[in-house]
């Protein structure tokens, strides 16, 4: 059996503007894995400075994996969406919907504005730390990225 080859360090921005949920978010990456870098901006247009580097983010990284909340205040999360998929360089970053909605209008909307997923935030702890660790292992191994460097064009 060969060991599993180390993996490089993985960039998400958590957009959530609920700071109890974004606390718990990050408790439970971290005890998943120790190698993604979670960062957190609280609405739609944070995000989007993040990911264009603009405002107060010039020096970020881009990130491999944007979890984004849909209701928030300044700009929600499907304004996000219709502005960063216009963007170039923000426009390859993967975007998971992570939002208490399970309305079929959001869910539509939000892939018709090219998120990459839609996933319904779970009711219980566990379901919740569950829920991360597939994430986790769905878009750190079993879905194949481009790497930031091909993202930011470098």
């Amino acid at each position: 059996m060969s060991a599993r080859k180390p993996q490089p360090p993985f960039h998400l921005l958590l957009v959530e503007d609920e700071f109890a949920d974004a606390e718990l978010f990050t408790e439970l990456i971290a005890e998943i894995s120790d190698n993604i870098h979670v960062y957190h901006v609280s609405n739609g247009q944070q995000a989007l400075d993040f990911v264009t580097r603009q405002g107060e983010y010039p020096d970020v990284p881009l990130p491999n994996l944007v979890v984004l909340d849909l209701n928030m205040p300044v700009m929600n999360g499907h304004e996000f969406l219709k502005r960063a998929k216009r963007e170039g360089r923000a426009r390859s970053v993967p975007v998971l919907v992570l939002s208490t909605s399970d309305d079929p209008q959001d869910v539509r909307q939000a892939y018709h504005e090219y998120a990459s997923s839609y996933v319904v935030k779970p009711g219980s702890f566990a379901e919740y730390r569950d829920l991360l660790t597939l994430i986790e292992s769905y878009w750190r191994g079993a879905v194949r990225l481009p790497t930031v460097e091909q993202l930011s064009g470098t």
